[in-house]
Parts: C-alpha cells; sequence; structure tokens
C-alpha cells in the first residue's frame, strides 16, 4: 500500500511529491511548451513562456530536495508535427532539467516525436504510465493496465480540470480533483466477479496543468474539451459518491456535484 504520509500535493504549485527511501519524485504534467505557436498562427502574439515554466521547476527541485523529475504527459504541444519552436526549445528545456536530477517521461498524446528532442540521459517510459511507491502515474489517453490493478491511488493529468460555471467567481480556474471511484470501473474485465477487490473504493486524482499560461483567450478550456474526449478512464466511471475539488490555494469549493461543472 501507498505510504500516505510519503506523498504531498503541492496545490499551489501543481505538483506532487513521492518521497521513497532514497528517492524524492517531483511529479508534473502538461506543460504544453510551445502552445503559444497556436495563437501565432491566428494572427495574436503571445511571449514565449518557457523560461517561466525552466525557472519554476528548477525552483522546485532545488527547494524540495528532488532526485527524480518526473513528467506526466504534453511536454509539448504539438500533436501532428514537431513545430520550429519545440524543435529549437525543448532540447534546451531538457538540458537544463537534467542537469539537476534525473528526468523521466510518461508520453502523452501530443508528444509524438518526443524522441527526437530528448537528450540521451532522459529517460522516455511507457505511454500506459508508471508505479512509484504503489501510486500509479498515467498521463490519461490510454486505459490503465490490469498489471495496475492493485495500486492504491491513480494520478491523472490530460483532462486539465478547471472548473466552469457561469456567473461563478472561479469559473475558468484550475482545480485539484480528488474522488474516490470503484475499482472494477477502472480496470473493468481485469477484475473478474470472483476477485476480492471488485466492489473496493480506488482514490483518483486529476491534476492541473503545471503550464498556467495556458488560461488564456479560451485555449485552456477549449484544451480541455478536447483531451476529454480521449480520456476512457473517466468516460468508464459510472458513478462518483465521493470527490473534493480544491483550489489552487488548497480551498476546498465542493464535492461530487460539482464534476459536471468540472469533467
Amino acid at each position: 500500500m501507498t505510504d500516505k504520509n510519503a506523498i504531498r500535493f503541492l496545490y499551489h504549485d501543481r505538483a506532487i511529491i513521492i518521497a521513497e527511501t532514497s528517492k524524492r519524485y517531483l511529479v508534473v504534467g502538461d506543460l504544453h511548451i510551445g502552445f503559444e505557436e497556436k495563437f501565432k498562427t491566428a494572427g495574436i502574439s503571445l511571449p514565449p513562456r518557457i523560461d517561466k515554466l525552466t525557472s519554476e521547476l528548477r525552483q522546485l527541485i532545488t527547494s524540495h530536495k528532488i532526485t527524480d523529475l518526473l513528467i506526466n504527459g504534453d511536454v509539448k504541444s504539438g500533436t501532428d508535427r514537431i513545430t520550429r519552436f519545440e524543435w529549437e526549445n525543448v532540447p534546451k528545456f531538457f538540458d537544463s532539467m537534467a542537469s539537476l536530477c534525473k528526468v523521466s517521461v510518461i508520453p502523452g498524446n501530443h508528444d509524438g516525436g518526443l524522441s527526437h528532442l530528448v537528450p540521451s540521459e532522459v529517460e522516455i517510459l511507457d505511454s500506459n504510465g508508471i508505479l512509484v511507491s504503489n501510486t500509479l502515474i498515467m498521463h490519461g489517453h490510454t486505459r490503465p493496465l490490469p498489471k495496475f490493478r492493485d495500486c492504491s491511488l491513480l494520478v491523472m493529468g490530460h483532462v486539465h480540470p478547471i472548473f466552469q460555471k457561469k456567473g461563478n467567481p472561479l469559473s475558468g480556474q484550475p482545480v485539484w480533483v480528488f474522488m474516490k471511484v470503484k475499482r472494477e470501473n477502472v480496470f473493468g474485465e481485469a477484475l473478474t466477479q470472483e476477485d476480492s477487490r471488485k466492489g473496493e473504493d480506488l482514490e483518483l486524482v486529476l491534476m492541473p496543468s503545471f503550464n498556467l499560461d495556458l488560461i488564456v483567450a479560451g485555449f485552456a478550456a477549449d484544451a480541455a474539451r478536447q483531451e476529454r474526449k480521449i480520456a476512457p478512464t473517466l468516460r468508464s466511471l459510472k458513478h462518483v459518491s465521493e470527490a473534493m475539488v480544491t483550489t489552487l490555494d488548497g480551498d476546498l469549493i465542493g464535492d461530487a456535484s460539482l464534476l459536471p461543472n468540472i469533467i
């Protein structure tokens, strides 16, 4: 089982720390480096945010004595090609991170061709995710593999959870979502009728995007809608009885009744 004391949620920093005996993992996701290119093609000029992302991560790695940076998908923004901005800047980003700690990437649906952009010391993991202290870290665009069915916690990115409710002052803001779901709704046929784990609750956490600058000109809301179309785990959830939604300040804003306004 996962030692809950070994997991720390950095709400404001959109990150998770998982501590092991000799390692301290920093988990972040959805950097979408180069997302500004989409606006450039529409005639809107935005300053590149990569220096800000790099600076924030360097500070987190240093201040929390991180040994391993685990990027949970969507390092880059382009899906069908590698943009010129990505060719020039993603390798520099990885060089900066790798100078501080070990760096691993769980590829997301935006990370096609990423292997051409990473230095040899950066490890590209299986896109289906990885177990860290019995916590399954996966981007969210694939179904959890049966071999992970014993995990005690599932952490996903991909869907860019944003609270959206007309007239509410918090509308448009990124949030953390903590849910308890039935294990069989996540792992499906991997759990047979005779499986003692059938009917058990599984904790599922939806992480906000690390790149806060995605919340500009409606980009974040539009991206979130698109990503949810390829989020099989969320589509398989028939009912969520318990949930907790928090702001990036860690303030509780609601329960499962808010989920229709988020996912």
